[in-house]
């Protein structure tokens, strides 16, 4: 059996996804005590180390080397909703400790790492951060091919309506690979409308509401509804509220602080936040595959979310990491 370890591991789901593809997940690594707590509570068969990345060492504990090493690295020091720090970011420099982990096992490195972060990374200072942070993948020894990093966005590759568009870097060991191209998945041809991932069937709890009339940010968001659409997500950024008719905008760790980027909707019972529930169907999770620890709190479980990956868009990439793990034509050897 394929088997797949996470850094930067979060609530679990680049685990969750390859291990409905058929990988056996053994261990991951998160330094948030409640990501951490949820990964547990829904990969038992995996060993979580919590614990700040920079004092892991999965060789020297004689951790076995999975097939896929997946790190969604901090994606902070690169959003474009961001300061945009980059490399000045503490959190910015904390790929080096995946090459770090990468040269400690040596030549028993995994076959291939897969790397995603916010596509803005690409660009940021004329492109000059990422380079650097490919460079250091490389050193590490692995093929960073032109063709194997690409965007790819949850709404236009899955048929999920969210705006999430991320990078995603494969990486592939020179040790075994000759070279190969990683096969990304084609737009889907449809995607399904948002109100399929909203529950307007029934009254959410009150906590969700505004009141329109006392709070500011009801009251902004309310002036733009009655000039929109009540079908529509809409979203406080700043200053101004954005309107979107067909799809929602990417969900952010900070959806439960309130204000700011949180989506809102109308229902028949009035304005309100989207729910825990609705976000999480809107990343692929859902109750029968999914459960979120009992004591973790609701602003807890919504960093978790937006911090998370979408699991269908993962799962596709799973699929192509078993093909291409497969293909004894790029290896140095046969398997």
């Amino acid at each position: 059996m394929l088997k797949v370890a996470s850094l930067f591991a979060g609530m679990g789901g680049f685990s969750l996804a390859f291990r409905r593809k058929g990988f056996l997940s053994i261990w991951a690594n998160e330094i948030d005590k409640h990501a951490a707590q949820t990964y547990r509570v829904n990969n038992t068969e995996s060993d979580m180390y919590e614990c700040d990345i920079r004092e892991f060492h999965p060789a020297k504990l004689g951790l076995n080397p999975p097939d896929v090493l997946t790190a969604g690295f901090p994606c902070q020091p690169f959003s474009s909703a961001g300061y945009r720090r980059g490399l000045d970011d503490e959190r910015g420099k904390l790929y080096e400790e995946i090459v770090r982990i990468l040269k400690e096992y040596g030549q028993n490195r995994p076959p291939i790492v897969l790397f995603e972060n916010v596509a803005n990374l690409l660009g940021l200072n004329r492109g000059l951060i990422y380079s650097r942070i490919e460079n250091g993948f490389k050193s590490s020894g692995y093929w960073v091919l032109p063709y194997n990093v690409k965007k790819l966005n949850t709404r236009i590759h899955t048929h999920i309506p969210q705006n999430r568009e991320r990078v995603f870097i494969i990486a592939l060991s020179t040790s075994i690979f000759r070279g190969g191209r990683f096969m990304f998945p084609d737009p889907e041809t449809t995607t399904r409308p948002i109100r399929e991932f909203l529950n307007i069937t029934n009254r959410a709890d009150d906590y969700y509401y505004f009141d329109v009339l006392a709070n500011r940010f009801g009251r902004m968001i309310m002036q733009h509804v009655r000039r929109g659409s009540n079908d529509s997500v809409y979203q406080l950024r700043r200053s101004y509220v954005r309107e979107y008719r067909d799809y929602c905008p990417a969900l952010t760790a900070n959806m439960g602080d309130g204000g700011h980027n949180v989506p809102v909707i109308i229902d028949p019972w009035g304005l309100r936040k989207l729910t825990p529930t609705e976000c999480a169907a809107l990343q692929g999770y859902s109750t029968t595959n999914f459960t979120f620890p009992e004591d973790v709190s609701r602003a807890q479980i919504y960093k978790q979310i937006g911090n998370s990956v979408t699991i269908p868009l993962i799962e596709k990439l799973a699929e192509s990491c078993a093909s291409i793990l497969s293909d004894d034509s790029i290896r140095r050897m046969a398997a």
